[in-house]
């Protein structure tokens, strides 16, 4: 039996939702990393490790988005330009407090979550299970660090 080659919309479809999370991905990494490095208040020790966590989790993620993103043929977001571009997630605003940020955080990864079904709803539409697979390893990260964070309230 032969490949069938997928018509390029399709690619693009993908390519595009996933250009889109893998952008809202670096917006929700470099905010993780504001909030560890300028994060102060009673449970800074605590926040401080787990923000770390999450943002070496995120630049893994950004890593394997991007390549799977090559394998389908697309190229992959690279610039800040491009990021803040494609991105919905938006960056924080002034400076927070030790409970804003962390509500922020949560608001974000929830988001992700959100999109990240979108995404895999696309992937599973045309079969693709290699970024499906992907996706759900994303979904399931989010997931979690939305319900650790939300837990400290």
């Amino acid at each position: 039996m032969k490949n069938a080659k997928k018509p390029k919309e399709k690619v693009d479809t993908l390519y595009k939702a996933l250009a889109l999370f893998t952008a809202d991905t670096m917006v929700l990494y470099v905010k993780t990393l504001n909030f560890h490095w300028n994060m102060t208040g009673p449970q800074f020790f605590m926040y401080h490790r787990l923000l770390e966590e999450q943002y070496k989790n995120l630049a893994e993620g950004l890593d394997e988005l991007a390549e799977r993103i090559r394998m389908l043929g697309g190229e992959a977001p690279g610039s800040m330009k491009d990021f803040l571009k494609l991105a919905q997630l938006k960056e924080s605003a002034g400076t927070l407090s030790q409970n804003e940020m962390v509500k922020e955080l949560v608001r974000s990864h929830t988001s992700m979550s959100h999109l990240c079904h979108q995404v895999i709803e696309i992937s599973n539409q045309q079969r693709d299970e290699g970024t499906t697979d992907l996706l759900i390893e994303r979904l399931r990260f989010h997931d979690q660090q939305a319900w650790l964070l939300r837990s400290h309230f």
